[in-house]
């Protein structure tokens, strides 16, 4: 199932209705998910954290951040551009 799909089921997982979300409710899915991933790697930022990171680790997560940025000016919000979540921030 994509992302940006809703799936209602009955109690014992019976799928009754499964609809696209309109463009707004994705919109919307994507900036919670972009403030959690902010949140997830805000304390990497600080700056103790961020200077005992390799210099390849500094522009990754830069790199990552930026991404998170550029979400909302996404052309098809159905179909962003992502760039994975750094492993070592796992």
């Amino acid at each position: 199932m994509e992302w940006f799909m809703e799936t209602i089921q009955e109690a014992d997982g019976t799928q009754i209705h499964s609809r696209v979300l309109t463009e707004d409710e994705v919109k919307e899915k994507l900036r919670l998910i972009r403030e959690q991933f902010f949140t997830e790697s805000d304390l990497w930022m600080l700056p103790d954290r961020y200077e005992a990171l390799s210099s390849e680790q500094q522009t990754e997560l830069l790199e990552w951040r930026q991404m998170l940025r550029d979400l909302p000016a996404s052309d098809d919000p159905y179909n962003p551009t992502w760039i994975d979540k750094p492993t070592w921030m796992e």
